[in-house]
């Protein structure tokens, strides 16, 4: 009977402990009014950034359970804007400037294109990219060769990339040839490349190369860039079978084409998730550029 009581004694003081903590739990729940909500940092911009920014957000995830994403296009009342466009000047009532990642933009031709095999061999020099994707008296319009003779069908659209590459040539976007506003995006800019056998373009490389494999996508082909303009693409200078290979290339090569840009997010810092985000992605976040096809911020 003793050792009876002794048990219903501690099953008691168990329960008793158990009511407590409910009673404590209710109370600080009805004090507060509601559950802690969730921290939700919302960004918008450039779309063709938005693979590695989603990549970043869910390795941010893992570590910061509490925080929650919200990515899209034209999002109002953003924590963060992301832009490719080349920032000529700040302004501090849009927030902080911070650059996060860097793109390259490499010129691409349809794989069927009857020009490809003497330009896989001879390349672009830097004239040549300002003759075939820029108006004026020296716009070329055929690749005219030895062996072949053909029309060029540039494709050219005006935002951030666009801006990027035209700048890079000491142009603005207005001087790209066959300017054409209705592209939506990067991906329908490829698309126009890939259903036309005599389409030129150019495009990041997150879009042109296959993430997974690391080769160039089916359809199309990068043009090599001659770089020291000996009319011949020399075995230092063909890089471009492999993504690593070109995002290596651009990060310790020192070369100038094809041009590269900088990904940079503009936000204000009075939200502390929103600025230990970005200071995480200019840290820890770079180890995930590269998979993703850009470069890292940093060179």
């Amino acid at each position: 009977m003793k050792f009876r009581s002794v048990k219903l004694a501690k099953l008691s003081t168990v329960l008793v402990l158990l009511a407590g903590a409910i009673v404590t739990s209710s109370f600080i729940r009805q004090k507060n009014g509601k559950k802690p909500e969730k921290k939700i940092i919302n960004i918008t911009g450039t779309r063709f950034f938005y693979p590695l920014v989603e990549k970043w957000a869910e390795e941010y995830k893992k570590a910061n359970p509490d925080v929650d994403f919200k990515i899209e296009f034209g999002l109002q009342n953003s924590d963060i804007s992301m832009t490719g466009t080349p920032v000529e000047k700040e302004n501090p009532d849009k927030g902080k400037y911070s650059v996060v990642s860097k793109f390259a933009i490499v010129p691409i031709i349809n794989e069927k294109n009857p020009a490809w095999k003497v330009l896989q061999k001879r390349g672009l020099s830097k004239a040549d990219f300002e003759k075939i994707y820029f108006r004026g008296d020296q716009q070329q319009l055929n690749f005219a060769f030895s062996s072949v003779n053909v029309p060029i069908r540039v494709y050219t659209r005006g935002a951030c990339a666009s801006a990027t590459f035209s700048q890079h040539f000491d142009k603005k976007i207005n001087d790209l040839a066959n300017l054409d506003t209705k592209i939506a995006d990067d991906k329908v800019l490829l698309e126009n490349v890939l259903n036309d056998s005599l389409g030129v373009a150019y495009n990041n490389l997150g879009f042109v190369y296959n993430l997974q494999s690391r080769k160039q996508n089916p359809g199309i082909k990068v043009v090599p860039v001659d770089l020291n303009g000996n009319g011949t693409v020399d075995r230092e200078e063909n890089f471009y079978d492999n993504l690593d290979l070109v995002i290596n290339k651009l990060e310790t090569g020192k070369i100038d084409l094809p041009p590269v840009g900088k990904m940079v997010f503009v936000y204000k810092e009075d939200r502390p998730e929103v600025k230990a985000f970005v200071n995480w992605v200019q840290t820890k976040g770079q180890q995930f550029n590269h998979s993703e096809g850009f470069l890292n911020r940093q060179q």
